[in-house]
């Protein structure tokens, strides 16, 4: 097995543009395929799924092929920005003139709630399934922000560069369940959160806006109350797990 170091692909990937992606001045950063590869220990092609998701089982079907290493498909498309649907509330944003940018996942910030707390540690996934579950619902809430309320609330991609987005995430997180040897002690939550993906995936694929908010939840619940104690964010309780903390 080809080592992985879990805490610098989840930073990276972060401010991975996918294939159909465009830079915006100032909102991106670098190139960041060139980065992940001079920086990554992991040097085989990392398989994309991007098939339509089956809404009856919510299981992802085939494949798309692979992305070799330091390499992105050309693209003309730019980026898009949707408003949120009337009903809902958007966040905080301050100086709505000004544009923000991704932020790195800070692991010291995990503080899992304690409904999950119970599906990692000894006998359960391990430090390095955390640390990739916390910095996937980190990096796509931050960007499925800026889709719903625009440039000052977080970072800009369109639809299909957001599904593939979360499409890179969930690989990674695949892969690392194929190396967790107690990967069925947390189905409950595993299975949870593969739901969660291929929810926004069939989301963003169809541009469904209200698919799409009811994503946006998930993800809010699971990056701020689940993963860590975000005190001041709000609550939809879009999760099986208590998000309210004791």
């Amino acid at each position: 097995m080809i080592p992985m170091d879990k805490k610098r692909i989840v930073t990276i990937a972060g401010t991975l543009v996918l294939a159909g992606a465009v830079v915006a001045a100032g909102v991106y950063g670098p190139s960041v395929w060139k980065v992940f590869r001079q920086t990554s220990s992991v040097t085989e092609p990392v398989t994309i799924q991007s098939p339509p998701v089956n809404s009856g089982t919510n299981a992802i079907e085939g494949t798309n092929g692979t992305l070799p290493n330091g390499t992105v498909p050309p693209s003309t498309v730019a980026p898009t920005t949707a408003t949120a649907p009337s009903t809902t509330t958007a966040p905080p944003q301050g100086d709505t003139g000004s544009k923000s940018k991704y932020r790195e996942p800070d692991t010291k910030l995990i503080d899992l709630a304690p409904s999950v707390t119970t599906f990692f540690g000894e006998n359960a996934l391990s430090e390095d399934a955390k640390t990739l579950a916390f910095g996937a619902a980190w990096n796509i809430h931050q960007y499925v922000d800026g889709y719903l309320f625009g440039p000052a609330a977080g970072p800009q991609l369109n639809e299909q560069d957001i599904k593939k987005y979360i499409v890179f995430h969930k690989t990674l997180w695949d892969k690392q369940l194929k190396n967790e040897p107690n990967a069925a002690k947390a189905a409950v939550f595993t299975s949870y959160v593969d739901v969660l993906f291929n929810a926004g995936i069939d989301a963003f694929d169809s541009k469904d806006k209200t698919r799409i908010e009811q994503f946006h939840q998930g993800i809010h619940d699971l990056d701020t109350h689940l993963m860590r104690n975000d005190v001041n964010s709000k609550i939809y309780g879009a999760t099986p797990f208590a998000t309210k903390r004791s």
